[in-house]
């Protein structure tokens, strides 16, 4: 307490010392000088008097000299003060001080983070996959495709073509695990053959119509027969396709050697268009799950066994093959991010997002994946900065609302299919709501 009072009396008495100070040193200075400045030591016996005059007036000269210099000194001295107490009170100061207002010392403090920092250590955070997790999991993968492609070369009557590798793992958007692969298995069809039959007007869905079977060849007249249905003549059935596929990859699970060398423990279901093959490898901590899909390859157009919503009806319902875009979808995905842009970032953002919201998780990511595309298309180039991702974040989450409250979103590469048409109203609606309370109050709630 005693030093404190102290110390705030020596601040308030700094000026006058500074005068009195300057006065004393300038007396000091002004009587030697006049001292030294006589003619020799005659004049100084002859004009004692004098010289004590000289010396006197030379000290008071010094002293007012002095004490206004001081006073100069000490009015300097209080300005620069008083802009340090400016600076600490919370008065102008630069960002990077991280300083609060009205604080009487300078206490750095961490800065409000802004969405977009928030993005950068969500990316960092949350959405990356190990590297080391990556590699292990595509080992896996490269041994069992090795397999698998021992097996059909064996038992088809025909070349298949090269695999093609798609979906979020082969396309660069794959988020928080490596744990999951699509393989594409073409059966190129030459369109004398087959033809695709659009007959029934339904979007993204097709028929595919035997035309000239008879001349295929022997072999792949056999293996065909097998795949159009006895019930409903010249169409090939996706069921049919879909179980001898499985049957063939059975084969995998048969081969024990296979088994015992590889130490996998692996299962085996359908799932949509694809027969799933899911591996669990004592040295790596996640499940694997690699999808294996049949796609008949006529033409220009890939078309894969996935059943249609109707399916169950019967007739020609059970025997549409549903058009795929993948290669065309990881095209686009692979090459739309130039030098230092944020589209796929930004997927892979919302992606992470979805698997961590109830509320978001109705949606595949597939429809995310379509959301870009239409983002994408329809802004400007110069928008896609880096420095841009959380301004894209936020249209992102716009046009999800936009496509939630309206029940619309089309395929971007078949644009008269509505991806929601197959869902219910209601649900959909609460998702809007719940996407509109966001943007009202914080979108950092999202990843937070």
């Amino acid at each position: 307490m005693h030093r404190q009072e102290g110390n705030q009396n020596a601040d308030q008495m700094s000026p006058m010392g500074l005068a009195l100070a300057g006065g004393l040193a300038g007396g000091l200075l002004g009587g030697l000088t006049a001292y030294l400045t006589q003619d020799n030591e005659e004049d100084l016996v002859e004009r004692g008097d004098d010289r004590a005059m000289r010396v006197i007036a030379g000290a008071l000269t010094g002293v007012t000299i002095g004490t206004l210099g001081g006073l100069g000194v000490a009015a300097v001295s209080n300005q620069f003060r008083d802009q340090s107490e400016i600076h600490s009170e919370g008065g102008p100061c630069e960002e990077s001080q991280y300083l609060h207002c009205n604080e009487s010392i300078n206490t750095p403090i961490a800065p409000k983070e802004t969405l977009h920092n928030k993005l950068g250590h969500y990316l960092n955070n949350q959405v990356k996959i190990q590297q080391k997790s990556r590699k292990e999991a595509k080992k896996v993968v490269m041994a069992i495709q090795i397999e698998l492609q021992r097996v059909l070369s064996q038992n088809l009557p025909f070349k298949i073509e090269a695999f093609e590798y798609t979906g979020s793992s082969y396309e660069g958007v794959k988020v928080v695990k490596a744990d999951e692969f699509d393989i594409m298995i073409p059966i190129k069809i030459p369109p004398s053959w087959f033809h695709v039959d659009d007959s029934m007007e339904i979007p993204g869905f097709s028929l595919i119509r035997k035309t000239n079977m008879h001349n295929c060849g022997d072999s792949f007249d056999k293996y065909l027969e097998k795949m159009v249905s006895q019930d409903v003549t010249d169409y090939l059935s996706p069921v049919l396709l879909k179980r001898h596929f499985q049957s063939l990859i059975q084969q995998l699970f048969i081969n024990g050697n296979f088994k015992n060398q590889m130490n996998y423990h692996m299962t085996l279901a359908p799932k949509g268009p694809a027969i799933t093959i899911n591996v669990k490898r004592s040295t790596y901590e996640n499940e694997i799950c690699i999808d294996i899909v049949p796609v008949l390859k006529i033409g220009q157009q890939l078309f894969v066994p996935k059943a249609h919503s109707q399916h169950k009806d019967g007739g020609l319902y059970s025997f549409l093959w549903r058009e795929s875009f993948s290669l065309q979808e990881k095209k686009l995905l692979k090459t739309m991010d130039g030098q230092n842009e944020c589209r796929r970032d930004l997927l892979r953002v919302m992606k992470t997002i979805q698997l961590g919201s109830s509320q978001i998780r109705m949606l595949s990511s597939y429809y995310l994946k379509t959301l870009l595309f239409h983002l994408n298309k329809k802004t400007s180039v110069n928008d896609w900065s880096c420095a841009c991702l959380h301004e894209r974040f936020k249209d992102f989450i716009d046009d999800l609302i936009e496509c939630t409250s309206s029940k619309h979103l089309p395929n971007y590469f078949c644009p008269s299919a509505n991806l929601l048409a197959e869902h219910a109203k209601q649900p959909l609606k609460e998702l809007s709501s719940y996407l509109q309370r966001i943007r009202r109050n914080e979108y950092e709630k999202l990843i937070d």
